[in-house]
């Protein structure tokens, strides 16, 4: 009776456990997902569909590791999406379809989204500007910026180069699946195997702490804003790559879901938690939903109430879960 007494506790306690592992859950239901798609849509767990959903993941996955550092830091940012666009656009004028302007450009790029990130951070950081509205005003000024640059007809195109990276494919595996395999791995070890890693969830944990152990909360958090702006834009040009052509407001799409593949990966919105790979998981989910979607042919507006929906919930089972 005794041992009885003793499995069903443990089995309790690995069960409780299982449930409140944010990544195994999400694994799940990315699994459950594709299964209910099957039986919707016959051929939806088919080998080139299942590609075809981590392709498109790519460039969800890249705009939601920037949101993810700045949400582990503390923030929120809610120009990835314009900062996408705009490295879509000044992609296309710097690469002018040639393969020769892809070295300046890889550089060009993720500097100006750099920048433009990093005045973000100084007014959250130094001047007090809450991150929701010092992102959502950043965002438009970035739209303008695209507006003046294209005057409202994006010009240039991707090099043959950078479509071949954008569709090629090595063993019916794309390359742009096998380069964020490789981001998924080198961010999981600097965010869990380093001393810059360790001082992003400190800082996102508790600044005061941060500030006692002799680290800049401030300039640090100021930098990640810079580092999310580098890889948003640096988003565009993969998506440059992909659609071969640059279009306007390409990034708008990205905003809502890179918010909620970060709450979904199990990054907390007070900051100090999470991990990349939950994200990218989240990021699979999120696409396979709204392939779900689009087949079950639903407009944009019912697919962003979904994803308002998704965050309500899990913030509100996140915020249960920490009373208890």
């Amino acid at each position: 009776m005794h041992n009885a007494g003793s499995n069903a506790i443990l089995s309790k306690i690995f069960l409780k456990n299982v449930l409140t592992n944010r990544l195994f859950v999400a694994i799940v239901a990315v699994f459950l997902l594709f299964v209910f798609g099957e039986i919707i849509f016959p051929g939806f767990m088919s080998f080139t569909h299942i590609v075809s959903v981590l392709r498109l993941s790519v460039f969800l996955g890249i705009v939601a590791l920037g949101q993810a550092l700045v949400v582990i830091s503390g923030g929120i940012d809610l120009s990835v999406g314009s900062l996408l666009s705009l490295g879509v656009v000044i992609s296309a004028y710097f690469l002018r379809g040639e393969n020769i302007n892809i070295p300046e450009t890889l550089i060009i790029v993720p500097l100006i989204g750099f920048a433009i990130g990093l005045i973000s951070g100084v007014g959250i950081s130094y001047i007090g500007i809450p991150p929701l509205i010092m992102t959502l005003a950043m965002a438009s000024v970035i739209e303008g910026i695209s507006l003046i640059i294209t005057k409202g007809f994006p010009t240039g195109n991707a090099p043959p180069l950078l479509e071949t990276i954008g569709s090629g494919k090595i063993f019916n595996i794309p390359y742009l699946i096998l380069l964020w395999g490789v981001i998924i791995t080198i961010v999981t070890l600097i965010l869990k195997r380093t001393k810059w890693g360790y001082i992003l969830y400190g800082v996102g944990a508790n600044s005061l702490t941060a500030e006692l152990s002799g680290i800049s909360a401030k300039r640090f958090r100021m930098y990640i804003y810079g580092i999310c702006g580098a890889i948003s834009a640096f988003a565009g040009l993969l998506l440059l790559s992909y659609t071969g052509t640059p279009y306007l407001n390409l990034g708008a799409p990205y905003i809502m879901p890179s918010i909620a593949a970060v709450v979904i990966g199990g990054v907390s919105l007070a900051g100090g938690s999470g991990d990349y790979l939950g994200v990218a998981t989240g990021c699979i989910f999120l696409t396979t939903l709204t392939s779900i979607l689009v087949a079950l042919q639903t407009t944009e507006a019912v697919r962003q109430i979904v994803y308002g929906s998704l965050i309500l919930i899990l913030v509100v089972a996140h915020a249960r879960r920490g009373r208890e």
